[in-house]
């Protein structure tokens, strides 16, 4: 197993990316404290693990991560229970999207609030562990939207960006403590929230949900949108002993999206 006995916090786990990840390393042995806003959800991934894997060690916690307070009490909370924390996996986001000049502030605070200041949170509390410990591994989920511009996706990019600069960043201020810290960049991966993304620009076009699904497919070579199990082996190379020289790293997993 390669994350035998393992303390994770793995954010954004009620579906999607998120739910898979937990699902592969719970067979791969991780002791894992499952954290999200979506208290069913949550619940439901914490069943679907001891479904397949019986002996599996999970936890849900119900965790707004973009509130600081909240962040640090968590971190607090399951050092008093496991001592340490070996893997911190920042998958909680957001997607907001709309024409720039129509955007409203509500929707691109809550994207940077999320998606950057949640994963920034989620560090900020780790970090001191990680260091008296002189071990662990963050891996940091960006985007190919970090990477490329998308219409209409000009706020939410411009988080995913910072989160690949926070990525290096950070590899270099943790590097001295044999801390790794890395980053997974999706494609159009068959998530909840894809799916949302894409119902609300067919219904602001007037057509067919299976159109603008098409193109999102299209963006990509390979034709097709990623399963998100796809991500989470991925996840679990940067997260394992796999990728022990790997740090300040970002792995596309986009179906050849920035090939064009």
């Amino acid at each position: 197993m390669k994350l035998k006995d393992k303390i994770t916090l793995l954010t954004g786990a009620s579906s999607g990316i998120g739910r898979a990840t937990a699902i592969l390393f719970a067979k791969e042995g991780a002791i894992q404290i499952l954290a999200d806003i979506d208290q069913k959800g949550g619940e439901e991934t914490v069943n679907l693990i001891k479904n397949e894997v019986p002996s599996a060690k999970a936890e849900f916690i119900n965790l707004d991560v973009s509130k600081s307070s909240a962040v640090a009490d968590a971190i607090e909370q399951i050092l008093k229970k496991y001592g340490r924390i070996d893997l911190l996996i920042n998958n909680a986001g957001v997607v907001r999207v709309g024409l720039p000049e129509e955007f409203n502030e509500e929707d691109y605070d809550l994207l940077i609030n999320v998606n950057l200041k949640g994963t920034f949170f989620c560090c900020k509390y780790t970090i001191p562990t990680f260091k008296k410990q002189k071990s662990g591994v963050i891996v940091n989920l960006a985007s190919v939207a970090g990477h490329i511009g998308q219409v209409n996706h000009a706020n939410y990019c411009s988080t995913k960006a910072g989160v690949l600069g926070m990525t290096r960043a950070l590899a270099l201020d943790l590097a001295p403590f044999n801390v790794r810290v890395n980053s997974v960049s999706p494609g159009a991966t068959d998530t909840p929230m894809l799916r949302s993304d894409v119902a609300k620009n067919a219904r602001e076009r007037g057509v067919d949900f299976e159109v603008v699904k098409k193109e999102f497919e299209e963006e990509g070579v390979m034709g097709r949108w990623a399963d998100p199990m796809e991500v989470a082996k991925v996840i679990l190379f940067l997260a394992s002993e796999d990728s022990s020289y790997m740090t300040g790293a970002d792995i596309l997993v986009d179906g050849g999206w920035v090939s064009r």
